[in-house]
């Protein structure tokens, strides 16, 4: 392309030749230049007098590549571009400036603070960047990509400078929640946070900027003065010190506590005279930023500002000056105190939990000793029933109440919890042995259990067997006495004779397993192999901690049932009936069995319904066999419920089963609503309007109204709609039609997409105009109804823990009429204690037939075949095969635990619960014929391998080795079926020998007699001597 005509066009040719690039594009980039080059000099010439204290900054390296891009010193200077006009490739400008942090958190405004940008440390003007003022960063924006960071100036005149370095100091912030992570061990350290601001900023705008930010965390925080800045020191590391303290002060606090904590740091006063600057803060140095959430105290507690919390007598917020001895609970008054000590000092703990104070916890007058029950913290009734078993087993408490434990203690072993676990259940023993108290809340012994086994975090249920292997699995690998365990090869054994082989495995178990464990508990199998091709045999001998036993098959069958009498009585139960009924209607099933065993009244009309997961499903007709019944409420519930007389009084045929949920909305940022209650059914007519409906389900919902009105007073329907419509309505809950709409389809009520469900409104539109309505946008529109809750009935009282609340009201009320009983009656005193747990009755069908514990140790001697994928390598057929596996014990140790297999797999995934009554000896288990060597593991280094020798050693125990005899002393009991259901205990207490029944926190004394139940899940048996000694634990000093 050729150009003629002046100097300027032959020159803008010779720029195209050397770059080529096109003349726009060379005539665009002289431009920049030109125009940077005038607002530079601008800058340059005002910047020093103008009033603008907001500048900008820019890459010093990002703005060479530029000026080589625009050829910016020769256009300037009036001469040609070089040769890398136009041709550099240019990355976004400042990038290369920022450095990656863990910040703490962002201030707000979140996008246009500058503090929210992290420069690399020590950035140097002139050397990594320039000063650029407004007017170029509205140009770099209109060309370039990039990131503009500013920044403000200080002083005036010469003195004039644009700060870019910000202060940049070590912070953590402090929540409610935080201290719930770190009591339940789920934070486990405080990480290293950073924040950074303007040295010069006041602490008064400090605090005035995060306060604004406050708003932009989710969940619900005070908005108003509801930040305190605290600094905290320390020599080597600020933020291990700061968790270590807190997690001194907060392991032992119950989720429902006020999590709070005694603060070693000081205070930073909200003033307008002290800068950032001026706190001089060093790498040793912590700032610590506290949020207060609404409804619940300040977490930090320090002698600069009152005590503030939640009252445990009234249940306020606000400043508390009378404390419990165990620093968990305080008061406002003098009078909340006495008040509710009648409620609080049944589970007071003033007891801690280290060294020292547990050492010093003995057995005296006052003690419990054992006779103690276990607080329930959520579905912990395996956790109670598991403990009590053991804390029974008098050999294993005795070592830990007498301190023998703590010579013994492997803070090394990787296996164990580094001496956790074992402290803790130490504590527990001691308080249910040596302290005063009927019951003891196990918080920070779950909690330790929940370290060594993470299948136990959080509170669903488990199983008491797993709890107990598991617990006394922890406690061995914590007492070990070997330190350093070596490596053991197996040796093959083949053609030696059983002792030796035997005796050789135990010893190469003691290599590596020494504890008191070892030595009260742990057995010996004999595992016998044999191929089914070629009958080769291969025994075995390998160590056991309880012993599994396998039930016997009985034809039985079992349903889960949960009978609603009104929303806050509802009753679960498991029936047990014979196989030959399984074609039975319902109603006479009903009529036998669930009338009788819920003492449901003979002429009340019930309806049939499953229930799964919260979630009901169509009616069932009482005609239905029990057995179709069974199976379709394999997964839940079959619900049966007494209807009210007004129900009952509608026609049949004009009866609407209308279903209803109650949800509010969760505590953590009020991003869903989440069902606080199953599902009901209230039962309607077809020309019930909206009005009829809303007073229906108020009817129904009257109980847990008992605060606000007595149901007394609203006996006429009058009175009751009446009431409703002055109080009740739009101010506790709201009645909504359950909305299936989403994304892509419409609400059939509002026609509208992504419905969050719509307001039933307490008209006169009846319920087919209703349901007509909605079918002609959708045909297969099913009316739910939702009861939204938007207000507690009970003060101080979130809407999701109504029927929660209302719960521990009735126990709270238990409790007192069972204290006054008891204070009546002096006798109580002696043998029975307080009930503080809910109660729970289960079914006590006798119709299952009986097995003995004889039967089940015969059954699980039986050969089984290995499955495919367990296959065993037979070395004489070169292959693997499914071989036939017997167990027989070889040698039991002073205490014995059997393990009924109860629950089996069935259908995949889900487990069937056996209900087979097992019939066992309370006193005198014969074990001769099941047991093969009647000596101890331990014995071994005595023992000798001929019979005659066994008799010259030890002459005074021919007889004994005849007959090997054992005596029950504790017992697990199951009752329900998987996955629900309950846990209690039966122990013999050692020193009075008297038999007790711990139901959580109720302990009860029952006879022998009681024991034996179908119930029984894990039997702890302890070898009879020839002189049974009773006495008192002799105190270790």
């Amino acid at each position: 392309m050729k150009y003629s005509g002046n100097d300027d066009d032959q020159e803008d040719s010779d720029d195209q030749q050397k770059t080529s690039i096109s003349q726009y594009q060379a005539n665009k980039l002289k431009q920049q230049a030109k125009e940077m080059h005038d607002m530079l000099c601008q800058l340059q010439e005002n910047f020093e007098n103008e009033e603008c204290d907001k500048y900008y900054i820019l890459s010093k390296n990002w703005f060479e590549q530029w000026k080589q891009f625009v050829s910016y010193d020769q256009v300037i200077n009036g001469q040609p571009p070089d040769k890398k006009f136009g041709q550099t490739m240019l990355q976004n400008y400042n990038y290369d400036l920022l450095e990656r942090i863990n910040e703490c958190f962002k201030f707000y405004p979140l996008n246009s603070n500058p503090w929210n940008i992290w420069l690399k440390p020590d950035l140097k003007e002139g050397i990594n960047y320039i000063v650029i003022s407004q007017q170029i960063q509205s140009y770099l924006n209109q060309n370039y990509r990039g990131l503009q960071i500013v920044r403000n100036s200080v002083g005036q005149g010469k003195n004039k400078k644009v700060v870019v370095n910000l202060l940049k100091f070590n912070a953590t912030l402090i929540l409610p929640n935080t201290i719930i992570q770190i009591a339940q061990d789920n934070l486990t350290q405080i990480d290293k946070e950073y924040l950074q601001a303007d040295e010069s900023c006041v602490m008064k705008d400090l605090y005035s900027i995060i306060q604004k930010t406050v708003p932009t965390f989710r969940g619900n925080y005070n908005n108003q003065n509801g930040v305190r800045i605290w600094r905290y020191k320390n020599q080597n590391d600020p933020h291990k010190a700061l968790f270590a303290e807190i997690k001194k002060q907060v392991q032992d606090l119950d989720f429902n506590d006020d999590q709070v904590f005694d603060f070693s740091g000081d205070p930073i006063e909200n003033s307008p005279d002290i800068t950032l600057q001026s706190l001089n803060l060093t790498d040793n140095d912590l700032i610590v930023i506290e949020f207060q959430q609404c409804y619940k105290p300040w977490c930090i507690r320090h002698p600069s500002v009152p005590v503030e919390g939640k009252c445990e007598g009234c249940g306020s917020i606000s400043e508390l000056h009378f404390h419990c001895i165990c620093k968990k609970v305080s008061y406002c008054s003098e009078k909340c105190k006495v008040t509710d000590e009648k409620f609080h000092l049944p589970k007071c703990d003033p007891c801690g939990s280290d060294d020292e104070q547990v050492k010093q916890i003995t057995i005296n007058d006052k003690s419990i000793k054992g006779i103690a029950g276990l607080a329930n913290l959520g579905n912990t009734c395996f956790m109670n029933s598991g403990t009590q078993c053991l804390s029974n087993t008098y050999q294993l408490s005795e070592y830990f109440i007498t301190n023998k434990y703590f010579d013994e203690i492997n803070e090394d072993n990787p296996l164990g919890t580094k001496g956790q676990l074992v402290r803790k259940y130490a504590s527990l023993i001691k308080k249910l042995w040596c302290g005063d108290k009927n019951v003891v809340i196990p918080t920070s012994f779950k909690k330790a259990v929940g370290q060594f086994q993470p299948m136990f975090k959080g509170f669903q249920q488990h199983d008491s067997s797993e709890l107990i292997t598991f617990l006394l699995d922890g406690l061995h690998e914590d007492l070990n006495r070997v330190k350093k365990k070596p490596y053991v090869e197996s040796k093959d054994n083949q053609g030696k004779p059983d002792f030796e082989v035997a005796k050789e495995s135990w010893e190469n178990h003691l290599v590596r397993n020494q504890s008191i464990i070892v030595d009260l508990m742990h057995g010996q199998y004999k595992s016998t192999l044999k191929c089914p091709t070629c009958s080769q045999i291969s025994i075995t001998f390998d160590p056991f901690l309880t012993c599994g036993l396998s039930i016997p098959s009985k034809k039985q069958k079992s349903i889960q049932i949960k009978v609603i009498k009104s929303i806050v009585s509802i009753e679960t139960k498991y029936i047990n009936f014979e196989g030959s009924k399984k074609t039975m209607p319902l109603h006479e099933f009903t009529k036998e069995y669930i009338i009788p065993e819920f003492k449901i009244d003979q002429n009340a009309e019930l309806i049939f319904y499953t229930s799964y997961s919260n979630e009901i499903q169509d009616l069932i007709d009482s005609k239905s066999e029990i057995n179709s019944v069974r199976k379709n409420s394999k997964r839940g519930y079959l619900i049966v419920k007494p209807i009210s007389e007004e129900e009952k009084a509608i026609p049949l045929d004009d009866r609407i089963y209308l279903s209803y949920s109650q949800k509010a909305l969760d505590g953590f940022g009020q991003q869903y609503k989440r069902t606080i209650l199953q599902q009901f059914y209230v039962i309607i007519q077809k020309e019930y309007t909206l009005k009829q409906i809303h007073l229906a389900i108020f009817k129904a919902l009257l109980p847990i109204f008992c605060d606000v009105v007595s149901i007394n007073d609203l006996q006429t329907p009058e009175k009751l709609q009446q009431y409703y419509e002055e109080n009740i309505y739009q101010k506790y809950y709201n009645v909504q039609f359950r909305s299936q709409s989403t994304y892509w389809s419409s609400c059939s009520y509002c026609n509208q997409k992504n419905c969050p469900d719509c307001n039933a409104d307490y008209l006169d539109d009846t319920y087919q105009k209703i349901k007509t309505k909605a079918q002609e946008n959708d045909q297969h529109t099913k009316i739910e109804l939702i009861v939204f809750w938007n207000q507690s009935p009970f003060q101080n009282v979130k809407p999701t823990d109504i029927y929660q609340y209302y719960q521990n009201q009735q126990y709270k009320k238990q409790m007192e009429e069972e204290r006054n009983t008891m204070n009546n009656d002096e006798n109580n005193n002696l043998n029975k204690t307080r009930n503080m747990g809910k109660v729970t009755n289960f079914s006590n069908n006798n119709s299952i037939q009986k097995v003995t514990l004889q039967e089940c140790l015969k059954q699980s001697e039986q050969p089984e075949q290995l499955a495919e994928d367990n296959a065993w390598y037979c070395k004489v057929c070169k292959e693997h095969v499914q071989a036939f596996k017997s167990m027989q014990i070889y040698k039991a140790s002073d205490i014995l635990i059997f393990t009924l297999k109860r629950f089996k797999a069935s259908s995949g995934y889900f487990k069937q619960k056996l209900e087979t009554f097992v019939d066992f000896p309370v006193r005198g288990l014969d074990l001769t014929e099941f047991i093969l060597n009647k000596n101890r593991p331990l014995d071994y280094e005595k023992e000798q391998q001929s019979k005659e020798k066994i008799e010259e050693e030890f002459p005074e125990q021919r007889e004994d080795d005849k007959k090997l005899i054992y005596d029950l002393f504790a017992v697990s009991n199951h009752f329900g079926g998987m996955g629900g259901g309950h846990y209690t205990a039966f122990g013999q207490n050692h020193l009075n020998g008297k038999w007790y029944s711990f139901d959580d926190a109720q302990v009860t004394e029952v006879d022998e007699d009681q024991i034996i139940t179908k119930s029984a899940y894990v039997l702890f048996y302890k070898r009879r001597s020839q002189v049974e000694v009773t006495q008192d634990f002799n105190i270790q000093d």
